[in-house]
């Protein structure tokens, strides 16, 4: 079987469009209602804890071969715990599967196809994702990097068309009142953004070069956490703390305030494209790596035949486990950060000390 290869450059999208996957349309509320006026500074520090776990990634991919992650997890300690944190990290990746599938397609059917069944609407989007996986990580990342531009540029006019409605003193005073908050909100922003990179290190095997894998999750880790920092910015600047925090999609009602010349207005569709593209793509790698460890574990020769049957169970999963978006609120605010936490955090601490403990 050909081994699959990407370059870095496609690597810096991957990275780029799984950090904003659902966090673009979460973060600036949850930021805003954590830390009131203090969201901005809230996001800063996600995006420098943010790039302290990727360094952390980086050292694990240091010593990665080209058997992958869960190759290395074994490595690291041992068979049988090994192969047993890899079934606990492949169930993360299913709940992240599951639960990024509900978020699309509850914002899709309440915001833009109000008259298509909710269940439609996901099962349309995991046909498609899974047929996208079918057809390898190279045509993912091609197509990733195809409309990596359409994304950035609608992200650009969001936040730039929106900016003459901006008020400086919905920022004030400036880390005077909510200190608590403004660190109280890392750990939930953290957890739905760059704890679940950790992901993404089950396809650095695939990049052409370890080292340029290793700087283009870096670079691609800083841009993303630019991009939210400066939409949850303008979503406070224009919408006030308030108005960010009460609105359940406060870039959606940002792209609403959008008017040119008194002529061109409500072009909020653009956050849709935005959020669509990247999710959808932060999809994929999920199912494509989920594919992956499940090849590893019960030692698939085609990892090609499990697609059917994890679209099925992503799907119906998505179906039943939120029925509403109170119950999703209280999952992300409860076990997702527990969830994250050990995925994103303790499991690569874990394997880097086994890796450690191992060369010595």
């Amino acid at each position: 079987m050909i081994k699959e290869r990407i370059d870095s450059k496609q690597f810096i999208v991957l990275v780029i469009m799984n950090t904003l996957g659902a966090a673009i349309i979460y973060i600036p509320s949850i930021a805003a209602r954590m830390a009131k006026e203090n969201g901005w500074l809230s996001i800063a520090l996600v995006v420098f804890t943010g790039m302290g776990l990727i360094l952390l990634y980086n050292r694990i991919i240091t010593h990665q071969d080209s058997r992958g992650l869960f190759h290395t997890i074994e490595q690291a300690i041992g068979k049988r715990a090994g192969w047993l944190l890899s079934l606990l990290f492949i169930g993360f990746i299913f709940m992240n599967l599951w639960a990024n599938l509900w978020a699309v397609g509850d914002f899709l059917s309440i915001q833009i196809l109000m008259e298509t069944p909710f269940e439609v609407i996901t099962f349309l989007i995991i046909l498609t994702v899974g047929i996208a996986v079918s057809y390898g990580l190279e045509v993912v990342a091609r197509t990733a990097e195809l409309f990596f531009p359409f994304t950035m540029l609608c992200a650009i006019l969001l936040t730039l068309l929106v900016l003459k409605g901006a008020s400086v003193e919905n920022l004030l005073p400036i880390f005077q009142l909510n200190r608590t908050g403004t660190f109280a909100g890392i750990l939930p922003m953290v957890s739905i953004t760059f704890l679940e990179l950790f992901i993404l290190v089950g396809i650095t095997h695939t990049v052409n070069e370890k080292q340029a894998a290793k700087r283009a999750f870096f670079i691609g880790g800083g841009f993303s956490g630019f991009i939210l920092f400066a939409i949850t910015s303008a979503c406070i600047l224009v919408l006030g703390p308030q108005g960010t925090a009460d609105s359940s999609y406060p870039v959606y009602a940002l792209g609403q305030r959008i008017s040119l010349f008194n002529f061109i207005e409500r072009i909020e569709i653009i956050v849709a494209f935005i959020w669509f593209f990247t999710i959808f793509f932060k999809l994929c790698i999920s199912f494509y790596v989920l594919s992956q460890g499940l090849k590893y574990l019960v030692k698939l020769h085609n990892p090609q035949i499990v697609t059917i049957p994890i679209a099925l169970l992503v799907f119906f999963s998505g179906i039943m486990a939120a029925p509403n978006p109170y119950a999703s609120q209280d999952f992300t605010n409860g076990p997702v950060i527990i969830l994250s936490i050990l995925a994103g955090l303790i499991l690569p601490l874990i394997v880097l000390i086994g890796l450690r403990i191992r060369k010595k």
